[in-house]
C-alpha cells in the first residue's frame, strides 16, 4: 500500500476507545442524515424543536473531551447577539440537551456527558456507552494500518472497504451550507477521497475488477477530475481485452479536462494514450 491515510491526507488519527454498535447505550450516525438513538429510542424530529440543541451535539460529539469556552460556543452558536444573551441561550440549550440525552436527571443533578467546570468551560464526555460512525471510521483506520503493517492487504481491503461505504453517504447532508461543519465536511471528503484511491491501487494491483470499477466511480463522484481513478477503469477495461471502451475513455476524459478547465491530462493518462496509438 501506498503512503498511509495519515500521511496522506494530513489527518491525525485518534486513539480513543468508545463502544461498540451491538452494546453502547447511545448511537450516533453522522453519514447519511444525523441521528441520535439513545437506549435504542431513536429520537423524533419534533424533540428536536431547539435546533440549537443538535447542532451542539453535533460539535461535542466531533470534539469529545475538548473544552470550550461559554464565548467560543456563543461565536460559534448565535453569531452577532450580546453576550447576555449569549450565555441565556447556551445555558438553555445545554441543559434542554441534558434532559433529552437524561431524562431521568433531577433538578440541579450534575449531567454524565455535558460538563462546566468552574471557569465556564463545556465540554461533552464520551465514554464506552457511545459509539457513532465517525469513531468507528477511526477505529477502521487504525487497523487498516495495522492489516498494511502485517502485510495482510486482504484486511486492509476489508476495513477500508467499510471506510468507503460510511462515507458514501455522505457527511451530514442536512447540513451542506453550515459554515460551522464545513472544515469536518472537508476531513472527511479527503478520508473518502484516500480510502477510495487506496483501494484502487490494492485492487488493481490483485485483478479485482470490480472492485476497481465501483470505487473508482465513487472516487470520480467526490472528484471527476481524478486522474488515478479514470487511470483504473481505462488499464482494467485494457486488461479484460476492452481495448475500444479503454480508449473511448481516455478520448472523453481528455475532452472533459480541455472543455472544463482547458487543461491536458497528466504524464500517466498521455502515456495510456500513447500505449493505445501504437
Amino acid at each position: 500500500m501506498r503512503p498511509s491515510l495519515q500521511a496522506a491526507t494530513g489527518i491525525p488519527q485518534k486513539n480513543t476507545s468508545y463502544g461498540d454498535d451491538a452494546t453502547a447505550l447511545y448511537k450516533a450516525y453522522f453519514f447519511g442524515p444525523f441521528r441520535i438513538i439513545p437506549r435504542n429510542q431513536p429520537i423524533n424530529e419534533f424533540a428536536w424543536r431547539r435546533n440549537k440543541a443538535r447542532s451542539l451535539l453535533k460539535w461535542f460529539l466531533l470534539n469529545p473531551s475538548r473544552m470550550f469556552s461559554a464565548d467560543q460556543l456563543i461565536a460559534l452558536f448565535w453569531p452577532g447577539v450580546d453576550r447576555a444573551s449569549g450565555l441565556r441561550n447556551l445555558h438553555v440549550t445545554t441543559n434542554y440537551l441534558r434532559h433529552l440525552l437524561e431524562p431521568e436527571l433531577l433538578p440541579y443533578q450534575k449531567s454524565k456527558f455535558i460538563r462546566r467546570n468552574k471557569n465556564n468551560f463545556y465540554w461533552f464526555e464520551v465514554d464506552e456507552s457511545w459509539w457513532a460512525d465517525i469513531f468507528a471510521v477511526d477505529a477502521l483506520l487504525a487497523s487498516s494500518r495495522e492489516a498494511e503493517q502485517r502485510g495482510d492487504t486482504a484486511e486492509v481491503i476489508a476495513h477500508l472497504n467499510k471506510i468507503a461505504r460510511y462515507c458514501s453517504l455522505g457527511f451530514l447532508p442536512e447540513d451542506a451550507y453550515d459554515d460551522i461543519f464545513a472544515p469536518y465536511r472537508r476531513q472527511y471528503e479527503r478520508i473518502a477521497t484516500q480510502v477510495l484511491e487506496s483501494l484502487i491501487r490494492l485492487c488493481s494491483q490483485t485483478g479485482m475488477f470490480d472492485e476497481v470499477f465501483s470505487y473508482a466511480h465513487q472516487a470520480l463522484l467526490i472528484d471527476p477530475y481524478c486522474e488515478l481513478a479514470v487511470a483504473a477503469i481505462v488499464s482494467a477495461y485494457f486488461q479484460q481485452g476492452n481495448v475500444s471502451e479503454a480508449s473511448r475513455r481516455l478520448d472523453d476524459f481528455q475532452q472533459l479536462l480541455r472543455e472544463d478547465l482547458d487543461l491536458e491530462p497528466g504524464k500517466d493518462i498521455l502515456l495510456l494514450k500513447e500505449k493505445f496509438s501504437r
